[in-house]
């Protein structure tokens, strides 16, 4: 090395000094204690920089100008060479798309939505925006009237999308309102893969326009520096609010977690559009200095991808493995086939869903990396505890508390008050309070409730922290199967059920019973070609319960299980699936109407007042009848607890 390397390599070194405690990284992270330790320095001395694109800015001035900083193969094919951004490239399209928004009047409280799946200008979209403004990244997998609402309640300024694009309809679903929104609104595009360039639209001919690029200063931690929105999977999506106090505190925090260091290379197979992508799996490795590698446009749902995953980590040095457990678990049945992981680093975290211990040990034994568990919800930018990466691990705990957030356990009685706090191994609500927590909703009505009278979040999920600080979360409290008032928690279903060689995917949820209240079920998707049959299943399963009351009392084998975008399974959709099955069957032996033949019909959805409502639609029925049938149905119902309305059809 030359004396003028010697010098750039520590002129770089002392960019990111910043945002990186290289003494702390090298302490170790064992326990609760330690975090304690870590503690007794005030955040505000361990964040000096709270503007987190100041933070980005520092680690990519920190990589040399021409070191790749983003590999892009659009469609998982490992034989394709890989288009290449180079560090000097992308600090230069950040600049400019900032400088864009600026010059189209856009200022630090407007928000640019961005519908962009995994393409390189996702990132200098995402932070050119966030440079100038407020980036919105938007599921663009929405139904266009979907999109449009998000749009509206944001107040949306400026949107920057994909183009027309074989295999995709973001573009045309924007034209399809385009009407509706404000007059005049920038609309820039960026084309797809073998898709159509819009000259007078195109993103990358008007930031090689710009002239002045010069980045604006004065960013506050208290200013929000993104929106992003929760996954919608029981109704629409409700629009979080992070500011950059918010997002730089995730990356010191994740920074620690996984001691990550400058020049890794990092997978991006999450949408950014959800805040593990964005707040933890895309943005804060790159203010850490790491190179991005996207595999597909499609990232994890692109099954090339995934049949190459191990070959995408030998061929791209990779250092850190990606994947929520839903996808984890499909790579632990398809082990690498000798493919040299050598470049990967000793952990890396996952969560999104529970990992089942039998999942996690597979992947572990065929990867030779250690997994760390974590928790997070959008409401806490992302995540709450993380499993430490030198200490032990529990078994079904999502590890320990990140430093500087604070978890507590509570019973609350049914109007959201606290009624006392759990004692260590008690199971309560789950309450946070931290640098992490959101400032607010863009809905003022979706905060409602979401907050104690002294200021904890109230996560709607069940938990207990047991002596030695660690968290095991045990579900959603609507998750949680109750069956005769005793809790079950689905994990204990789903966790057996995925030790079956045959079981890709499962979710157990509660079916309601008029006596118990609801019975155990569960949903399963099936690997490939297996013929593993449901009643197979539940001997299975009766073999690794221990708890009797658990097991399930119906499987249902599905050729595909509803699945958020992050791999979590849509339980809301399986419990309206399980009740409208458990009331066709009821309902029909009542009253003597057939489902089959359409005479009754029922549906089980989502409502605003009543959370759910069964509607029953009997066909034909005579009106002198219809009282009598009435009566019946009040019958049956009355022993649920779902409001429920009866319509007539001709």
């Amino acid at each position: 090395m030359t004396l003028s390397d010697a010098t750039q390599s520590m002129e770089r070194t002392l960019l990111v000094r910043e945002t990186a405690d290289a003494d702390l990284l090298n302490a170790a992270l064992r326990s609760v204690a330690d975090v304690e330790a870590i503690e007794r320095t005030p955040l505000a001395e361990r964040l000096p920089v709270t503007d987190f694109t100041r933070r980005v800015a520092l680690a990519l001035a920190a990589r040399d100008h021409a070191d790749t900083a983003i590999f892009y193969v659009p469609d998982g094919d490992i034989e394709r060479p890989a288009e290449r951004v180079s560090f000097g490239t992308l600090r230069d399209n950040i600049e400019r798309t900032a400088s864009l928004l600026r010059a189209h009047g856009l200022g630090r409280n407007d928000v640019i939505a961005i519908l962009l799946p995994a393409v390189p200008a996702l990132y200098w979209s995402v932070l050119g925006a966030m440079s100038a403004g407020i980036p919105f990244p938007v599921n663009w997998m929405l139904e266009s009237e979907h999109v449009l609402h998000l749009l509206k309640e944001a107040n949306a300024k400026a949107v920057i999308a994909l183009g027309p694009t074989p295999g995709f309809k973001i573009w045309e679903s924007i034209m399809s309102f385009i009407g509706q929104l404000p007059p005049g609104m920038p609309i820039w595009s960026v084309p797809g893969p073998g898709g159509t360039l819009i000259a007078q639209n195109d993103l990358a001919t008007h930031i090689a326009q710009q002239g002045n690029v010069a980045a604006a200063s004065g960013i506050a931690g208290d200013d929000i520096a993104a929106y992003v929105h929760s996954g919608g999977t029981t109704g629409l999506p409700k629009i979080v609010k992070l500011s950059h106090n918010n997002m730089s505190y995730r990356h010191w925090a994740l920074q620690l977690a996984s001691k990550a260091t400058l020049g890794e290379v990092i997978l991006h197979d999450t949408p950014m559009f959800h805040i593990g992508g964005l707040a933890g799996r895309c943005l804060p490795p790159l203010a850490s200095g790491a190179s991005v590698l996207i595999p597909s446009v499609m990232g994890a749902r692109d099954k090339r991808y995934i049949a190459n995953y191990w070959k995408f980590v030998e061929k791209y040095r990779v250092t850190r493995l990606s994947g929520v457990p839903t996808t984890l678990a499909t790579l632990a049945k398809s082990p690498p086939q000798g493919a040299d992981l050598s470049s990967l680093r000793p952990y890396f975290i996952t969560g999104s869903t529970a990992m089942p211990v039998a999942i996690r040990d597979q992947f572990e034994l065929i990867s030779g990396v250690r997994v760390l568990n974590s928790y997070g919800l959008t409401e806490n930018t992302a995540s709450v505890a993380i499993d430490p990466r030198d200490g032990i691990r529990k078994e079904g705990s999502s590890g320990i508390r990140l430093p500087y957030t604070k978890i507590r356990v509570v019973q609350m009685d049914d109007k959201g008050g606290t009624l006392r706090y759990c004692d260590p191994g008690e199971i309560g609500m789950l309450q946070i309070q931290g640098p992490g927590v959101t400032p607010a909703c863009v809905n003022p009505v979706h905060d409602r409730a979401a907050r104690t009278a002294d200021g904890w979040l109230i996560t709607g999920d069940l938990g207990r922290i047991d002596n030695d600080g660690f968290l095991f979360v045990t579900g959603r409290a609507k998750d949680v199967i109750i069956r005769g008032g005793h809790n079950i928690d689905p994990a204990l279903i789903e966790e057996a059920l995925l030790k079956s060689p045959g079981v890709l995917h499962a979710a157990a949820v509660g079916k309601p019973d008029a006596y118990a209240g609801e019975l155990p079920v569960a949903y399963v998707q099936l690997i490939p070609g297996s013929q593993t049959t449901a009643s197979g299943l539940i001997a299975f399963v009766t073999e690794h319960i221990a708890e009797r009351a658990a097991i399930p009392k119906e499987i249902f084998i599905l050729d595909r299980i509803p699945m958020t975008d992050v791999g979590k399974p849509i339980k809301a959709a399986l419990r309206r699936d399980v009740a409208e099955r458990t009331f066709r069957t009821v309902l029909s032996e009542a009253i003597g109407l057939s489902c089959e033949s359409g005479s009754l019909q029922v549906s089980v959805t989502p409502h605003a007042t009543h959370g759910t409502l069964v509607t029953i639609l009997m066909m034909d029925t005579p009106v002198a009848q219809r009282d009598a049938l009435a009566e019946l149905v009040q019958k049956v119902m009355g022993q649920y607890s779902f409001a429920y309305v009866i319509n007539w059809g001709n």
